[in-house]
């Protein structure tokens, strides 16, 4: 199945094209803004290089979040707009899961995504690994770094990634000890979107444009002023 597949969610945006768990193109950089025009022309770039039309795609995988609200909202208004003049189906991947399965190497058991949600807060959960799958076992949701932290099993070796792992991990490496493993890989996710994303669309999980919503795990500024003035 060959599936395009992009990632705006933080400021490493990624755009790949992937067929049967390969990937054939990808386009990564990193957007200071709000994406809108570096994701179009990422788009074009990658289909350019793979030498495939837009019409031979079979689906389209995004990531749904969570991360930058303003990035969240543009991936998913693109592709939702992509669905429609297409009629092609969406595969909606959480950004969490992508980062994990950068670690899904031997022997690693404990795999936690961690990314910078700013407010002195993070986006994490923590992944238990069976037989090369990840099985969630905290929560993915918007924590306090240190109540984070709460919630993680004792004794395990955790392998963290992310924005908020590089931001916090001091603090890790301080409550856990050696037990923290820092991870340094690409946070550019197009390629673990895809793979993902296609792994859903053969299970017959795809999306229509309307099914597709956005992983935010907190409100929006906008929402949390809009509930403050309510209050007052």
């Amino acid at each position: 199945m060959l599936v395009l597949s992009l990632d705006t969610t933080t400021r490493f945006g990624s755009v790949g094209l992937v067929s049967e768990q390969k990937l054939l193109a990808e386009i990564n950089y990193l957007s200071p803004s709000t994406h809108s025009r570096q994701v179009l022309e990422a788009i074009a770039a990658a289909l350019r290089i793979a030498g495939i039309e837009f019409d031979q795609l079979q689906g389209l995988a995004v990531a749904a979040g969570p991360g930058s609200f303003t990035g969240i909202r543009i991936g998913l208004s693109l592709v939702k707009a992509l669905s429609l003049a297409s009629g092609l189906p969406v595969a909606s991947v959480s950004s969490l899961q992508a980062l994990a399965s950068k670690l899904l190497w031997p022997g690693v058991k404990m795999i936690s995504p961690v990314i910078d949600a700013r407010k002195s807060e993070v986006f994490g959960c923590l992944y238990q690994v069976e037989n090369s799958k990840l099985k969630e076992i905290v929560p993915a949701g918007a924590y306090e770094p240190g109540q984070f932290l709460t919630r993680l099993p004792a004794g395990e070796q955790i392998y963290f990634i992310g924005t908020g792992a590089d931001l916090y991990f001091p603090l890790f490496r301080e409550k856990l000890g050696e037990r923290a493993i820092i991870t340094d890989r690409s946070y550019y996710l197009a390629s673990e979107i895809g793979q993902l994303g296609e792994a859903l669309l053969s299970q017959g999980k795809g999306l229509k444009p309307e099914q597709i919503e956005p992983v935010y795990y907190r409100p929006s500024q906008a929402e949390e002023k809009k509930t403050d003035q309510a209050k007052k």
